[in-house]
Parts: C-alpha cells; structure tokens; sequence
C-alpha cells in the first residue's frame, strides 16, 4: 500500500478537504480497480473494508476519520463522473 502523506498542517487550513483527496487517490484508485463494487459503494457514502483501511491509514497519517471518509466518497464520485458510470 502507499503511504499517505501527512495535512500541510495541523487543524483547519483553505481546501484540507482537498489535499486529503490528493493523499487517498494513489491508494483509493489501487484499491478500485480491484473492485469496481468498492468504487460504486464508496461513492454512496459505504466503505469496504478495502476502504476503511485506507481511512485508517489516513488517520496514522494525521488526516481526521471523517474526512478521510468523505474525501474517498468524493473521490468515488468524481471517477464514476468522469467515465459516465
């Protein structure tokens, strides 16, 4: 798996939500293309267990939980966008 790298800095910053989804993609997309269902699940806001770990890396990696679930939905979303899916 690929580490995730840390927030800029600590607490709240403009666009966080942002470089959190830069740091998951790398994984989350290694993750997806493993199981198009772990895409499709994520992006209505249900993680696999392929993606909770991921957010708990996040977490090891400073990133809060929450928004680690969220920028993953995010990151689900924007692909199934992009390829019309």
């Amino acid at each position: 798996m690929d580490i995730i790298r840390k927030p800029k800095q600590e607490g709240r910053y403009r666009d966080r939500d942002i470089d959190c989804q830069e740091a998951l993609e790398k994984s989350f997309r290694a993750i997806s293309r493993i199981a198009t269902e772990n895409m499709r699940e994520a992006a209505g806001g249900t993680l696999s267990p392929a993606m909770i770990a991921i957010a708990k890396q996040a977490v090891a990696a400073g990133w809060g939980f929450e928004e680690a679930e969220v920028a993953l939905s995010e990151l689900a979303q924007n692909i199934l966008d992009e390829y019309g899916d």
